[in-house]
């Protein structure tokens, strides 16, 4: 009997961890193509799409999420496949397909690095996704040197261009990714077996509101978007003016304009998650209530 309810229970926790599984690629995915920012030959600064796996790997270790970034890496390749098009021979396109897919979503399995090492989980979280961030820009840069290097202009040595290139909107991705993980880990618990709400500690946990969460993520995401938007329109145009060989000009009104409706549209929303929360969380208090005086 002890082993048949062992046997059940890791069935239980495999079904857990795959399904948690597909529903951050999926996320992942969708998440990707909210761009923040598209780079002209390539590239994109999104809205949190890395964190996703990272949390995976968080939550079932390194080498599930190297797993779940491999896959992750394949959908994106099928977003982006009409890139290989401009491989010239069999292991440029061989290259492509690595580093600029499988290998780089891969190493976002490196966001479970620190689980143990580092007892504060923004902390370790944050740092892993960091880690994952680099190891990303790294395999960029291989393929922006020995493939995209071409596109570099004259006078400008290709392992230059593919710092410059890639580090222009990984930066910001990087610093997009490394914030989301301290935030979400403010109202988040990843280390229980399952996901559950953070609460004080003298408090005991509450499950989250879904809808709450979702608005107060979107709230988030906003604001940080808003303010990404002025950086990311700065780099975009000086990008753009370098491949056309042309200048082009900036309008400060539209980019001030869409910050300022930024920040309104996320504070409204995450005031909006945390009335949601606030009321599920009355509800969830007057049912326990209801059901230890039943018991009594």
């Amino acid at each position: 009997m002890a082993t048949q309810a062992a046997k059940a229970a890791q069935k239980r926790s495999n079904v857990l961890r795959i399904t948690e599984s597909a529903i951050m690629i999926a996320f992942a995915t969708v998440l990707s193509e909210v761009k923040v920012m598209d780079m002209p030959m390539g590239g994109s600064i999104t809205a949190f799409s890395m964190l996703p796996v990272a949390i995976i790997a968080y939550r079932y270790g390194m080498k599930w999420g190297f797993f779940t970034g491999f896959v992750s890496g394949l959908f994106q390749m099928l977003l982006g496949m009409k890139n290989l098009q401009y491989g010239t021979s069999f292991w440029a396109v061989a290259c492509i397909i690595l580093f600029d897919y499988l290998v780089a979503f891969g190493v976002l399995g490196f966001g479970g690095l620190f689980r143990g090492k580092i007892k504060n989980q923004g902390l370790a979280l944050a740092a892993g996704s960091a880690v994952a961030c680099v190891l990303r820009f790294c395999c960029h840069f291989i393929t922006g040197l020995f493939i995209w290097g071409v596109w570099a202009p004259e006078g400008m040595p290709a392992w230059l261009y593919s710092v410059v290139y890639n580090g222009s909107y990984m930066l910001p991705e990087t610093i997009i990714t490394v914030a989301g993980a301290l935030l979400i880990s403010l109202f988040l618990d990843f280390s229980s077996p399952s996901i559950t709400r953070r609460r004080a500690k003298t408090e005991e946990a509450l499950p989250r509101n879904n809808a709450a969460l979702a608005a107060k993520l979107v709230g988030v995401v906003t604001v940080i978007g808003g303010i990404l938007y002025s950086v990311s329109s700065v780099i975009y145009t000086f990008s753009a003016s370098v491949q056309s060989g042309t200048e082009m000009e900036l309008s400060s009104a539209a980019v001030t304009g869409t910050v300022v409706a930024c920040a309104v549209a996320g504070v409204v929303l995450y005031a909006l998650g945390e009335m949601v929360q606030l009321l599920s969380d009355i509800r969830e208090n007057q049912l326990k209530n209801k059901k230890n005086n039943t018991q009594d």
